[in-house]
């Protein structure tokens, strides 16, 4: 078998996934860091902003919150315009969310911050819910849960590398 076999569908149209496997697989990654630098986030907000124990545990509360409040919203945009478009629209809402830190930390807002985070557990919601089941169609069906769990397996390698990465970029 060649190595290009794997890359391709089983029902001989020819057509390479391998392109669309590896940028869907870099999401699996890029959203395992973002979840995982709040961890790094939030003792930095704290002290800038002088938050109580109660107001840091909010971070993590308003990523979370997002992802309840907009998961059955995130499967009727697949629905009606599938997963490449909900791939786009979420990294769009996502990116949404980051810019909104450059106003947030100028502004020295909590709340600003907060919103930001929020969008962003939007973004990563939209793309989770796209990104699963994309994965699985990307490929001979028979391979299809392999595929998933190596996709998914860079989430976990996001969540090992994020504080590496997050004490370079947070200092």
């Amino acid at each position: 078998m060649d190595n290009q076999s794997h890359a391709k569908p089983a029902n001989g149209t020819g057509k390479s996934y391998l392109l669309p496997m590896v940028l869907v697989t870099s999401l699996f990654f890029l959203w395992g860091i973002s979840n995982n630098l709040n961890g790094i986030l939030i003792p930095h907000l704290r002290k800038a902003l002088q938050l109580t124990n109660r107001q840091s545990t909010f971070v993590d509360t308003a990523v979370y919150l997002a992802y309840f409040l907009s998961a059955i919203p995130a499967g009727m945009l697949l629905k009606r315009y599938g997963y490449r478009k909900g791939i786009i629209a979420g990294l769009l809402v996502f990116s949404l969310g980051a810019f909104l830190f450059v106003p947030a930390a100028d502004m020295r807002r909590y709340e600003v911050f907060l919103l930001g985070l929020f969008i962003i557990g939007c973004g990563l919601t939209i793309l989770e819910t796209a990104a699963n089941p994309y994965a699985t169609k990307l490929g001979d069906p028979a391979r299809a849960t392999a595929r998933l769990n190596l996709a998914q397996s860079f989430n976990g390698l996001a969540a090992f590398l994020a504080p590496v990465i997050g004490t370079v970029f947070i200092p």
